[in-house]
């Protein structure tokens, strides 16, 4: 009934619909790096009131059996998804180990929804701080396709969650502040999300709170309440849980990566590389956040969360830019700052609030440039990319200064560039006919569900489900209606969006 009431939350609605089919129409249809499979593997787990895994990319606990250290907030909120996969694949009747394939193509799905989610609570944001239909709408589109969050949507990762966390976390909290109280429990949703996802977003969590900093001493107590309760709440979570692996309530399973040795990298080094390297460069991986500057300068709606913005976005690379790991390599992109995208694109809604004629013309550059981009990473999976560029497996340890310094600093070694080398030649393979072929052989990674012989052939693949379902000998009738299913269903959905921003640009 509220979104028949509300035009501004019926045209997010029509904005998750249309964004779930177009990110389910490009989903990869698989759970294959090792934080997503040791994940799906602790959600099982706790289908069954355990939470010790299977051994991987795991460590043994005092009591011999293997745990992930990987939070579990992720794992908790997949739950239902996780067992409707696992029901399905049980009921179909497939041998295991396509009955295994099948499980992770439905548990992939997972990250579609939640950024989805994550696009219709910035539109919705974006519209409650006062910036307009048409700039919020063109900075949600812009977000979801021609950043890092797209190929993200097809990961079983946890930064989707996260972001959707940071961005309840601030602009309930700028609401709350601007004379909302209610916001602010919106603002503990979100800290919730996040911090119970990764225990490294408290720090990110705490500066989107920094709006109820200074509000008047009377209303201190009554805003607080909610963000402090959940802060509570998602930290007892993790002592709980800690507590339950390994015997001790601060043992997070990280070992020296949590500790001060692991920040070796010259702050700079970090700080250029997240930023402005060729590898993992914020600016190049989502270049429609050069816009932001000029958000950030604006008077008009919109500016002061951005503004805030900036606190969380400078406790990220305080944290980031000096750790060893400043890259998150296995990924695409800065893995590390996509949580902070959608805050960083409040900027840019601000910016395109009124825009002038070159304004706008500046953002449908930047936005073509980075749909190029995120292009080449969805219809190539990083890990393929990382394999043939010959950065995986890992001929140095993490740590090594050295370690994939070229894919990193070295242009001609972009994994961009990478991407897109792959594309055109797999593409062209394809349109000859030339397409790979799975012989679900024996000896199969557990990791991967398919075998070493089967990984080389996927080299010249098409990460798209669809794609690797013809690869496997499915039907190619039922793959195209799959297809057009799904084609047909976002058709619906782009025409019911379309005439939900018109009804709500003409509400008064």
């Amino acid at each position: 009934m509220m979104g028949a009431r509300d035009p501004k939350l019926r045209t997010a609605f029509a904005i998750a619909l249309a964004a779930f089919l177009l990110y389910a129409l490009s989903g990869g249809g698989r759970v294959v790096g090792s934080d997503e499979v040791t994940m799906l593997e602790l959600s099982r787990a706790m289908l069954s009131g355990r939470i010790d895994v299977p051994e991987g990319a795991t460590l043994r606990g005092p009591d011999g059996r293997f745990y992930t250290k990987n939070a579990a907030g992720q794992a908790l909120v997949a739950l239902p998804l996780v067992a409707a996969a696992e029901g399905a694949s049980r009921l179909s009747g497939l041998p295991p180990a396509r009955r295994e394939l099948a499980a992770r193509f439905g548990v992939s799905f997972f990250n579609a929804a939640v950024t989805a989610l994550l696009l219709a609570a910035f539109y919705l944001a974006a519209r409650r701080l006062g910036i307009g239909a048409g700039g919020s709408l063109a900075a949600c589109a812009m977000l979801g396709f021609t950043t890092p969050v797209w190929v993200y949507a097809k990961s079983f990762m946890a930064e989707p969650l996260e972001a959707l966390g940071l961005l309840l976390a601030l602009t309930g909290a700028v609401r709350a502040r601007a004379g909302e109280p209610r916001a602010a429990r919106l603002s503990a949703c979100g800290v919730l999300i996040a911090v119970a996802v990764k225990l490294t977003m408290l720090p990110l969590a705490l500066a989107c709170l920094l709006p109820l900093a200074r509000v008047p001493a009377s209303d201190r107590r009554r805003l607080w309440a909610w963000p402090a309760g959940a802060l509570v709440v998602a930290m007892a979570f993790h002592l709980a849980y800690n507590f339950a692996r390994f015997g001790n309530p601060l043992e997070t399973g990280y070992g020296a990566q949590a500790s001060p040795s692991a920040y070796s990298t010259p702050f700079l080094v970090g700080f250029y590389g997240l930023l402005f390297s060729s590898g993992k460069g914020l600016a190049w991986f989502a270049p429609a956040l050069w816009l932001a500057p000029l958000g950030l300068r604006a008077a008009g709606p919109g500016s002061a969360a951005a503004r805030w913005a900036l606190a969380p976005a400078a406790a990220a690379i305080a944290l980031y830019a000096p750790f060893e790991h400043w890259a998150g390599d296995g990924s695409f992109g800065p893995r590390y700052l996509v949580p902070l995208l959608p805050l960083g694109f409040l900027a840019v809604a601000g910016a395109l609030h009124a825009a002038t004629r070159g304004r706008r013309l500046a953002a449908l550059a930047l936005a073509a440039a980075g749909l190029v981009v995120q292009i080449g990473g969805v219809a190539i999976y990083f890990g393929a990319q990382m394999r043939e560029a010959g950065d995986y497996p890992y001929t140095l340890p993490l740590g090594h200064p050295r370690f994939m310094s070229d894919s990193h600093f070295n242009p001609a070694f972009s994994p961009i560039r990478g991407h897109w080398r792959m594309l055109t030649r797999n593409l062209g393979e394809h349109l000859r006919g030339e397409i790979p072929r799975l012989s679900a052989g024996p000896g199969a990674d557990p990791r991967l569900g398919i075998g070493a012989e089967d990984q080389t052939r996927l080299l010249h693949a098409l990460d798209f489900w669809w794609a690797y379902a013809l690869y496997a000998g499915a039907s190619a009738p039922l793959v195209a209606a799959a297809l057009l299913a799904l084609a047909l269903g976002l058709a619906a959905a782009l025409r019911w969006s379309a005439a939900a921003f018109r009804a709500e640009s003409r509400a008064p």
